[in-house]
């Protein structure tokens, strides 16, 4: 979202609209598929970023500059806000009243969670002689907050009570969301299906070049070290969102009625509730600023540690836009190591070194400390943990005779990689130390950028095991790995690589998966989450993941080897979707939907019946700037919230004979069938009310024979 928020509304228009020509983006008007009905809702919705549906029909809307209103099932808005927090927030740049989430109970405890950023002098004087009410100090260190209200029962929840004001993160200038630069900041809200309550946090550092801590142009990390907003230890840039120990760069999990982290989370610490490991539930994000939670996943037990499949869009810096799911705890999604499916190589390259985690195992050429990168790992189609880098399962050459020395191609693991010659008979030496007789895999992890194979043979204390065909892998930024097994006995032994024809790959390592290891604990090892989609910058370009054996590969959605399928297409600013799955939609039309702000389009990721994406299309190419989007259970429709126009609804095609299941132009005994077959689940859920039950059975009974017309 790094450009949503950083002119006024009305030049908000103008200027993207230039910006998606430029960049070769979409610039005729479509509408929405045959049978949808678009509607730009009326009235003043000047600065509203989000909307969420209350149960009832109505829906609760929030303005960037802290002002929360009550809206009808017309959408239309209250005489007077539900509460109004201007005094309070910081509305500048891409910050501001960002997130909000009604408690599931609302409806009976008026509970409603509110995720801002706190204007600075707001933070630093408010109730004392130096306040002044009339004051902001934008441009300044500050900390985001989530605090929550209660709407009272009189009003029918649509006044909050302001004595009910409880502050669950940012209670004090050390305890808030890092604010240090002028977007990556608060995100949103959700809750879980456990009760929790799931925030999304930006990384907080700097959007305009690689940031690895220190003071940089547009940030006041001097002055947040001075104010004890970051400890020294996160003053690391970017590298915030690879480091379990800040808020930043994360999903954050919170009990909601402390805003503790949460037992279950995966580095809870009982002695330290509200630390940032605590509260944290994934890692390696940039800017997730809209998230939702995937309907019917997920346990109801918060002991269980499943709080449901969480959807997210994530901004990407210069190259990639992610759409993804988070269904797991501890899953980092890579950045800055990662941008999309790619490594990101200016962030690779800095090397930067962990700042608290000494290598328990480290001694004589192993690193005393670990980089953040051999502390992330490529994904992997079992998602095993790697092992130590210092460990013997892991070997890094310890000879070589012909090779070259690089490290000028990113995806290497330890201080870079071995590039052979251009002559036959040149060698890497690896030792290993087999504690017991047997047959051992091994993995030689390796890049070939030069179009054809280029084979190698092994020896095993020299002499001649096998021959290796190391194929082509695209470029030299792309490692794969190639296997061989050898019997061998207990004790050291020497493993060589020997190119067999004048030119050879680059090797980076070999891995001992059969030799006992001792996996990454404190810091935790991270195999790489990869999006669902990576969408391209400037050029139309979307990859999925899928795996090449054991090795991740990213393949665009055009290719016959995707497992989504669809059109290429730009992004910018993606945000993050919601899950649109109302029987009263058509079934070709019920996905996961996400939109994005540059490009002004909205897209659905339709899905399987086992809920996985299978093909991703356009639904409107002319959306506008969308910052959030929701589905309204009461109507069937779809709204849209734009920054700098009024929202959008999108109505279904109305569908003149619901209860032919089948298609087969009648309401018959087939149709019960398939009823009776989707009794309790929500597939067949006629009425609306969640369900597949005895309502709809009559609403079958009712419309029994031909279909009309």
């Amino acid at each position: 979202m790094d450009g949503m928020i950083r002119h006024l509304a009305r030049t908000a228009s103008t200027l993207l609209v230039a910006s998606s020509i430029l960049l070769g983006g979409p610039t005729a008007v479509a509408a929405p598929p045959d049978g949808f009905t678009r509607e730009s809702v009326p009235g003043d919705w000047e600065e509203i970023v989000g909307i969420v549906p209350v149960g009832d029909g109505r829906f609760v809307a929030w303005e960037r500059a802290g002002l929360v209103w009550m809206l009808g099932p017309d959408l239309a808005m209250s005489m007077d806000p539900m509460i109004d927090l201007r005094e309070e927030v910081g509305a500048w740049r891409d910050h501001g009243l960002l997130g909000l989430a009604l408690d599931p109970a609302f409806l009976d405890n008026g509970r409603i969670f509110l995720m801002y950023v706190v204007d600075r002098h707001h933070l630093l004087n408010f109730g004392t002689p130096a306040y002044d009410p009339d004051v902001d100090e934008y441009f300044a260190a500050t900390i985001g907050r989530i605090t929550r209200y209660e709407a009272t029962e009189a009003s029918q929840r649509s006044t909050i009570d302001p004595e009910t004001r409880r502050v669950l993160v940012g209670g004090s200038i050390t305890d808030g969301l890092p604010v240090l630069h002028q977007s990556h900041a608060v995100g949103s809200l959700v809750f879980g299906t456990d009760g929790t309550l799931i925030a999304s946090m930006g990384d907080s550092a700097s959007y305009g070049g690689i940031d690895t801590g220190g003071q940089v142009a547009g940030g006041w990390i001097d002055q947040a070290l001075a104010d004890g907003i970051i400890t020294p230890d996160q003053d690391i840039g970017a590298f915030r969102a690879q480091y379990i120990d800040t808020l930043c760069g994360k999903l954050l999990r919170l009990d909601p009625d402390t805003g503790f982290g949460v037992p279950s989370n995966p580095w809870f610490e009982p002695k330290s509730p509200r630390s940032p490991r605590s509260r944290g539930w994934s890692l390696g994000l940039r800017n997730p600023f809209r998230i939702s939670l995937i309907p019917g996943t997920g346990s109801t037990d918060p002991a269980a540690g499943d709080p449901g499949s969480i959807a997210y869009g994530d901004v990407g810096a210069g190259s990639y836009e992610e759409i993804g799911i988070i269904d797991a705890p501890a899953l980092n999604n890579g950045w800055p190591l990662y941008q999309g499916h790619d490594i990101d190589a200016g962030y690779w390259m800095t090397s930067r070194v962990h700042p608290t985690g000494a290598n328990p195992l480290s001694g004589g050429e192993c690193p005393q400390g670990y980089r953040f990168r051999e502390l992330l790992m490529h994904d992997t189609p079992d998602g095993q943990r790697p092992a130590n880098p210092c460990d013997p399962a892991w070997r890094y050459p310890v000879a070589w005779d012909g090779p070259t020395f690089k490290n000028e191609v990113t995806g290497f693991t330890g201080d870079g990689y071995l590039d052979f010659g251009f002559s036959t008979g040149e060698t890497i030496d690896f030792l290993v130390d087999c504690p017991a007789d047997g047959v051992r895999t091994f993995r030689v992890r390796f890049a070939n950028g030069g179009g054809k194979p280029r084979p190698i043979a092994v020896d095993v204390d020299g002499a001649m095991l096998t021959t290796l065909d190391i194929p082509s892998t695209g470029d030299w930024s792309n490692w794969r790995t190639v296997e061989f097994a050898v019997d061998l006995t207990a004790g050291p032994h020497e493993i060589t690589l020997r190119t067999i024809i004048p030119t050879g790959p680059n090797i980076d390592r070999l891995d001992a998966p059969d030799l006992p290891s001792t996996p990454l604990v404190d810091p935790p090892g991270f195999g790489h989450h990869r999006p669902l989609l990576d969408i391209r910058h400037g050029f139309a370009g979307t990859r999925a993941a899928t795996f090449d054996g054991p090795d991740p590969v990213a393949v665009g959605i055009q290719d016959p080897e995707s497992p989504i399928t669809g059109v290429p297409f730009f992004g910018n600013s993606i945000t993050g979707g919601v899950l649109q799955s109302d029987p009263r939609w058509p079934s070709e039309w019920r996905g996961l939907f996400f939109a994005d702000y540059i490009h002004r389009w909205i897209r659905v990721l339709r899905l399987d019946a086992d809920e996985r994406p299978v093909s991703v299309e356009m639904f409107d190419q002319s959306a506008g700037e969308i910052v959030g989007m929701t589905a309204d259970p009461a109507s069937g429709d779809l709204i849209a919230i734009r920054w700098s126009d009024r929202p959008i609804r999108y109505t279904p095609p109305v569908d003149p004979c619901p209860a032919d299941l089948d298609g087969d132009g009648m309401v018959s005994g087939a149709d019960i069938g398939l009823l009776l077959a989707a009794w309790g689940t929500s597939d067949v859920d006629l009425d609306g009310d969640g369900t597949t039950n005895g309502a709809d059975l009559g609403l079958i009974l009712a419309a029994w024979g031909p279909c009309p017309g």
